[in-house]
């Protein structure tokens, strides 16, 4: 009996002190996570943090930082905002609501941009202990009207997602319309965002997939009835790193490398001219990117504020000597377009092989390692207005750069090193092709 009692007060002392022994280790989730945050857009710090038995009360502070700081001066908005957390300690994590902080620095413009009646977002998230995170925000419908007469009004926007304790996330956001109406009576309209993602962050590239869509987005002339009208707009981009391979003893260590692709599609345009145009893609990849450039490019690019030192020129141009010694390819896959005089299409690839070092001293050097495929076909009856005057269709016929096939007109050209192999097997100085397009 006298055991059953103690195994009965223990899980009751166990019980009792849980909400504790979970708000402790929600705060210190909460300032590893939520609490501390810095890129060189926006930083986010904690003002406070009460923990208290059931709940803790905490204030987190919010500040734009470079040239997101510099556009809020000038519209005079704030560039700092801070938000109240009202955290809830659970026997298996804990759970918060997220508020604006209403203070005379900030009540002036949000009132301008929502009323005085709306809060203008609300932010809940759920933690577990193992550190996964469930978040839900809604930024809610709002008109602002700068200092010249121009406004803009937007649905809410819902942004929904979680986070792994190793950083890995999923998130989706929505927006079903948006507004922008010019004192010059020019005008946008945006319907059917949504988009959303998988990854996560590593020395500021996300790892992983994004994704975005829209059901149609105008622009308008009203004074000219002149309009740009775009239907069924779909973008997705993917990064994908291949992990560094380790020194043996008879290979030495390769860094990881990035390959990037990207694709937008559009279903149906209308131009300014009333022409309408189909099925507009554009697939474009970048591979076997050294993973180590581009950090350094991308550290080195963040510290770039006005005329570059130069110390500065000297580690850009080292980092890119560096991601050209490794090789890489440009590689636009596709690029297509149903125009009313009929298909137009091509792609064009160029790698660059690795082993060439210091790039940067002798640019013409690059091209000992340059090979690819340029391809494109266009109705015979435009090939004139593409070209136009500068590389008359004639002269480009006659050198072999072109070919004229019943209505259509096909370019195509392979490149090996400072040569370019016309489709008939005859040979080009590079330099020569670059004339025809330049001069």
């Amino acid at each position: 009996m006298l055991g059953k009692v103690g195994a009965v007060a223990g899980a009751v002392a166990v019980a009792l002190c849980w909400p504790l022994a979970v708000g402790q280790i929600g705060e210190r989730i909460f300032q590893d996570t939520v609490g501390e945050y810095d890129s060189p857009y926006v930083s986010v710090t904690t003002e406070s943090y009460d923990r208290g038995y059931l709940e803790s009360h905490a204030v987190s502070k919010i500040a734009v930082k470079s040239s997101w700081k510099e556009l809020f001066e000038e519209q005079g908005w704030p560039t700092e905002w801070q938000i109240a957390h009202e955290i809830h300690h659970g026997l298996f994590g804990m759970t918060a609501d997220s508020t604006l902080v209403l203070d005379q620095t900030v009540t002036p413009q949000v009132h301008a941009w929502w009323g005085s009646d709306v809060v203008p977002l609300t932010l809940k998230t759920s933690t577990s202990l193992t550190r996964k995170t469930d978040l839900a925000l809604t930024l809610n419908p709002f008109a602002y009207d700068d200092q010249e007469g121009n406004r803009f009004t937007t649905q809410p926007l819902t942004f929904t997602g979680n986070v792994t304790s190793d950083g890995h996330s999923t998130f989706g956001y929505a927006l079903k319309d948006a507004q922008l109406q010019t004192v010059a009576n020019e005008s946008m309209a945006l319907k059917g965002l949504q988009g959303g993602g998988l990854g996560y962050l590593d020395d500021g590239f996300w790892i992983g997939d994004q994704h975005l869509s829209v059901e149609s987005l105008a622009f308008r002339d009203d004074l000219s009835e002149m309009a740009v009208q775009m239907n069924t707009i779909q973008v997705t981009t993917l990064n994908q790193l291949t992990e560094a391979k380790k020194e043996t003893e008879t290979q030495p260590a390769a860094s990881a490398l990035l390959n990037n692709s990207n694709q937008l599609s559009i279903g149906a345009i209308t131009g300014m001219d009333g022409q309408a145009y189909q099925n507009f893609n554009v697939e474009l990849l970048f591979t076997d990117l050294d993973y180590d450039a581009l950090t350094r490019l991308s550290v080195l690019s963040d510290d770039i504020e006005g005329e570059l030192a130069p110390e500065q020129l000297e580690d850009i141009a080292l980092a890119l000597d560096l991601l050209v010694a490794k090789g890489l390819t440009f590689n636009l896959k596709d690029i297509s377009l149903l125009a009313p005089e009929g298909p137009l299409k091509g792609n064009v690839r160029l790698t660059v092989q690795p082993g060439l070092a210091r790039a940067s001293q002798n640019l013409a050097q690059i091209t000992s390692k340059l090979d690819g495929e340029i391809y494109f076909e266009v109705p015979s009856v435009l090939i004139d207005e593409i070209l136009g005057a500068a590389s008359p269709t004639e002269q480009l016929v006659d050198s072999g750069l072109l070919t004229l096939q019943d209505d259509k007109a096909i370019f195509s050209v392979k490149i090996e090193g400072d040569k370019v192999i016309l489709a008939n097997g005859d040979q080009l100085p590079l330099a020569m092709l670059m004339m025809f397009f330049l001069s």
